[in-house]
Order: structure tokens, then C-alpha cells, then sequence
């Protein structure tokens, strides 16, 4: 419709007979190509900030799947109707009931009549097969609330300030101070990001211990807020969670944090805990996959998911290149989840979870290539390797084998399977010298349109080279990977939580609508690759162009020093609202 169609009606539209071209040539269909201009226009104006007009743009331009509308359109209506159904048929029959006492019968015949009648026997044996079917599914995963770590402003730093820190430190040598600049300057944060206050500390005094009471009170600073807001924003009382999900990577200290929670927040005698070390930055998704299997085996109960990485003894202070990286590029942060399988929860909820996928690779170099160890020196950090991104790439490769069937639009399955058919008809062919088909060049694969049926995606903020690879690789568009650089330009890499400050973003800036569908995909040490699907039920009108980060500093460099901050903030996607 809005191909050649939309174009001849326009120019109709623009004759002197143009209100009647439109009739004569569409009627309904001419005022609908009309509407869909109109919309079309204003979604491109909301993100005219963020990256500037492209033509053409899949995020824009591209149509949808209508099967994968629906779908989603279904999810919706079952969370703000179905819940009622239930209770609006007790008390209609208990309405009829009272009614038949206040006037002092109870007329049976009717129902007599109905229970001999072979048709009403029918309906009501299908009625009777399909809730049994029904009540066999698992219980859907709802997201009540989702709420992001903002930390204080003595926690922000800018880059001059990160690298007064580290010379401060006195052991390094000016080869890894220039290697940690570079990589610095080019790493895609902007001048607002946070660490920790022990760290901070440490430029007036380079003795300052990093110890474990400093990383246990960055633990607490952070999760405790997190939880305080998610049962502020809900009115859940902390007696109403049934299990609690903590991930946090590099501090796994005893008690364990999610004793650390039980004991200030007086949970249930009870409740389930699990504490989760080591998952690297694709940890959250993992603690996702796990409230749902636990949700959905105990219907009808909540679980409070928690996600952080505690860096203040994350501080490398050897020479080693390849563990300097993680000194200019993890930041503060951290997010908490509300999951349940309540239906009651359904009416309220802002996300429901379609689908979790993860995928772990055994090879030795994928498990050597994101590595906590100590340096010759005996100086503990993690250790990452050139090879990152090869792994990276095969990892995100067989996690969407996983997940391509559950979203992909039929056409776009179609077109997968008929290419890897041509594909691997004309390799055979080739190597076995066959006449005619042995002389014809072998396609490339093809990679499937996702944008199609993915709304928005959330991809782990965890470099420029992550983000930019999963762009080259899923051929998306400056907007659609905006949430990921921007929130990397605000926020850092925080590890796990960076997917949840992406969403955040979307619902602020990215013009979330119910129905939507997010993508979110994270990689973790290991190696894993782990990817969540979501599905909007409401959205929060409030948080619409109201940026997270109150901050001057947050904003991009001025217009005359785009030029210069182009090399090392490339398409970072800021608006004039400093996101």
C-alpha cells in the first residue's frame, strides 16, 4: 500500500480532482495509505534526534508480519481481558442464582430442556476439551515492574578524571598508561559514567584498600535501592516474593548477596534463593530463563531478580594488555526484576516473556577467551582475548538457529531454508565436478530480516566492537542499535544490567508501543550467548522524553566539536536531550 499505490494516490490527492481520485480509486484503502503516511511521518520525527533521517530504513519503512502482529495483539488482549472472564462468569451465575431466591423459585426446566438437547451436549464437550487443553499450558511469565541502579552524583567521574585514577595508582607504565588512553578515547562512554567510591578514593590515596567490605558496600549501595524501588513501584511487601535470583560475576562473598537481601528486607522463612557467580555479562538473561522455569513449575508465585557487578576490587593494576581493558570500560550499574505467573499480575504487568534461548560453546578457545587469572606478576583481572569477536559472532550465530524458528516471519523461514538448500546443492555439486550445476558460483548465506518481527533490540552494551558487530552481522540500521550506543555513551559497559538500561531508554525515547516487540541479546565469559524475546503490554506515558540522567554532562559535544568526537564517539546517537 505504500509502495506504487501510496505514491498514485498522492499525486491524485495533489490534482484539482483529488478528493474525488481518492474515492474513485480507493475509497477506505485511499484514507487508510493516507493515515499510514501520517504515522509513518510522525515515527520518523521522533527519532529524527537520535540519527538523523535515512531513507529507506528498515525501522521505519520495512512492513511488518501480520501473523506476527496478531500474535502479538493476542498476548495483549489475553492481559488486559482473559483475567476478567473467570470472574465475570461466577458472578454472573451467582447474579442468576440470587435472582431466582429473590423471587422465590428456582426454574429448572430450562436447564432440563438444554441438557437433553444433542447440540448443547456438543458445545459443551468442546467447551470441556479445549479448558482441559488450556489447563495443561505452562503459565505465562509476566514483567510487573522493571527498574534500573542510577547511582549518586559523587560517583560520576569523566574520562580526564578515570585516568587521573589510574596514573595515580603509580604502577603502571607509561606504554600501558598510553595503551588504557587509547582505548579510553576510543571506547564509546561518554563523560558522565561512575565508579565506585573506593576506587575514587584511591586518587588521594593510592593505599586505599579495594577490599571486600568496600566491594560488599558498592553490593549494598546498589541492591538495596534496586529493591526498595521495585517494591515501592508495586506495593509488593517483601513477604509476597517466592524466589529471589541474584547475579553478580566477580564478588561471591560469604553470606551470599541474596542472604545480604533476606536480612535487610525480612523475606519469608521460605523463600528460594539462588545466588549465580561467573556468568559474565550474559548472566541476566540466564537468571531470567531460570524465574521462568521456576515460575512456571509453581504457578501463581513471584520472583525478585536481581542483576550487578560489584567492581570495586575489579581494578587491574599490572601491564598486561590484554587486562587492561576491563579498567576503561566497566561502570557501576545494576537492575531488578519483578516476574510472575500470577493472572492477577497479568493487569498490571509491562512485559510478557515469550521466549529465552541460550547457548553455551565448550571449545577451549571460547572458554579461554574472557579469563580471570593472575598476571606474572601475581595482579588478578580478567583476561580478554583478540578472538572476542569470532567467538562472539559463532555464539550469536547458533543462539538465533535456536530462536529463528519461534520468530521469524514464514516468509523468511521459507527463504532460509531454500537458500541453504541452493547452498548446499551447489557445494556438493562442486566438489564432485558435476557437469552444469558444478560451473555455478555458490550464493552467499542468507541472513534472515529480523527487523520484521523484532520492534526493538537491546544488544549488550559491551564495547563498540560488540555492538557493531551484531549490527554487521544482523544488517540493522543506525536506530536500531541507538538504546545500545547511547546507553554505553551514559552508562558504560555495567555488565549484566546493560540490556535493562537499553529498554529503559526505548520506553523514554524509542516511541515503545503496546503490542512491540524487544529483542534483547547479551554475551557472557564462557562462552554464552544469550537472547530474551518480549512483549509490550503497557507502557508508561510519564517516561516519554524524560531523560534517566539528569545531568549537563551527559550531553553529546556541542555541533562544532562533532567533527573531532566523531573518531572516538562514532554514531553514538545522541539527542538534544543529552541521551
Amino acid at each position: 500500500l505504500a509502495g506504487r499505490l501510496g505514491s498514485d494516490l498522492k499525486e491524485v490527492e495533489g490534482t484539482s480532482s483529488g478528493l474525488l481520485g481518492l474515492r474513485l480509486l480507493g475509497g477506505k484503502i485511499g484514507f487508510d495509505v493516507r493515515d499510514f503516511d501520517q504515522n509513518k511521518m510522525r515515527r520518523d520525527n521522533s527519532f529524527e534526534r537520535i540519527a538523523g533521517s535515512v531513507e529507506k530504513d528498515i525501522y521505519l519503512w520495512e512492513p511488518k508480519s501480520l501473523r506476527i502482529r496478531a500474535i502479538n495483539w493476542w498476548h495483549v488482549f489475553v492481559a488486559e481481558y482473559v483475567s476478567y472472564a473467570y470472574p465475570l462468569t461466577i458472578a454472573g451465575v451467582v447474579v442468576f442464582l440470587l435472582a431466582q431466591f429473590w423471587y422465590g423459585y428456582i426454574d429448572t426446566s430450562l436447564f432440563i430442556k438444554a441438557l437433553w438437547d444433542p447440540i448443547t451436549i456438543e458445545v459443551i464437550a468442546l467447551v470441556a476439551i479445549i479448558m482441559a487443553y488450556m489447563s495443561s499450558w505452562k503459565p505465562a511469565i509476566y514483567c510487573v515492574e522493571n527498574v534500573v541502579f542510577v547511582p549518586p552524583a559523587r560517583w560520576q567521574v569523566s574520562q580526564s578524571e578515570i585516568m587521573e585514577v589510574i596514573e595515580s595508582q603509580g604502577c603502571y607504565s607509561e606504554l600501558a598508561l598510553d595503551f588504557q588512553r587509547k582505548i579510553l578515547s576510543n571506547s564509546g562512554t561518554g563523560e558522565s559514567t561512575h565508579w565506585p567510591p573506593a576506587i575514587l578514593r584511591s586518587k588521594e590515596d593510592p593505599e586505599t584498600q579495594c577490599n571486600m567490605a568496600a566491594a560488599r558496600e558498592e553490593a549494598k549501595e546498589v541492591i538495596f535501592s534496586l529493591v526498595r524501588d521495585v517494591f515501592k513501584n508495586t506495593g509488593v511487601k517483601p513477604k509476597a516474593i517466592d524466589f529471589l535470583i541474584i547475579n553478580c560475576s566477580l564478588f561471591c562473598p560469604t553470606p551470599s548477596l541474596c542472604a545480604l537481601v533476606c536480612n535487610e528486607f525480612c523475606l519469608r522463612q521460605d523463600v528460594r534463593t539462588y545466588n549465580l557467580g561467573g556468568m559474565g555479562c550474559s548472566a541476566n538473561v540466564v537468571s531470567v530463563d531460570l524465574a521462568k522455569q521456576l515460575l512456571e513449575n509453581r504457578p501463581g508465585s513471584r520472583a525478585l531478580v536481581i542483576s550487578t557487578e560489584s567492581i570495586s576490587q575489579s581494578l587491574y593494576r599490572g601491564n598486561d594488555r590484554g587486562m587492561l581493558l576491563q579498567n576503561t570500560l566497566f561502570r557501576c550499574g545494576g537492575c531488578a526484576l519483578l516476574l510472575s505467573s500470577r493472572r492477577v499480575d497479568a493487569l498490571r504487568a509491562k512485559y510478557k516473556l515469550l521466549y529465552s534461548f541460550r547457548t553455551q560453546l565448550s571449545d577451549t578457545n571460547s572458554y579461554n577467551c574472557v579469563f580471570q587469572k593472575e598476571d606474572a606478576e601475581g595482579n588478578s583481572g580478567v583476561a580478554l582475548s583478540k578472538d572476542i569477536v569470532t567467538v562472539a559472532g559463532k555464539a550469536m550465530r547458533q543462539n538465533f538457529i535456536q530462536l529463528g524458528p519461534y520468530i521469524l516471519s514464514i516468509r523468511e523461514q521459507i527463504v532460509v531454508v531454500l537458500n541453504h538448500f541452493v547452498v548446499s546443492l551447489l557445494t556438493m555439486a562442486k566438489k564432485k565436478g558435476w557437469p552444469w550445476l558444478g560451473s555455478m558460483e555458490v550464493p552467499k548465506g542468507y541472513t534472515p530480516n529480523f527487523s520484521k518481527t523484532i520492534d526493538h533490540f537491546c544488544i549488550h552494551a559491551g564495547g563498540r566492537a560488540v555492538i557493531e558487530g551484531v549490527k554487521k552481522n544482523l544488517k540493522l540500521t543506525d536506530r536500531q542499535v541507538a538504546p545500545s550506543v547511547q546507553t554505553l555513551f551514559d552508562w558504560g559497559n555495567t555488565s549484566s544490567s546493560s540490556i535493562w538500561y537499553e529498554l529503559d531508554w526505548i520506553e523514554r525515547f524509542g516511541n515503545l508501543q503496546k503490542g512491540e516487540r524487544i529483542l534483547q541479546i547479551a554475551f557472557g565469559s564462557g562462552f554464552k550467548c544469550n537472547s530474551a524475546v518480549w512483549v509490550a503490554l503497557r507502557v508508561n506515558p510519564k517516561k516519554r522524553q524524560v531523560s534517566l540522567k539528569q545531568s549537563a554532562t551527559s550531553a553529546p559535544p556541542p555541533a562544532e566539536a562533532k567533527a573531532d568526537a566523531a573518531q572516538q564517539k562514532p554514531e553514538s546517537g545522541a539527542n538534544e536531550n543529552g541521551q
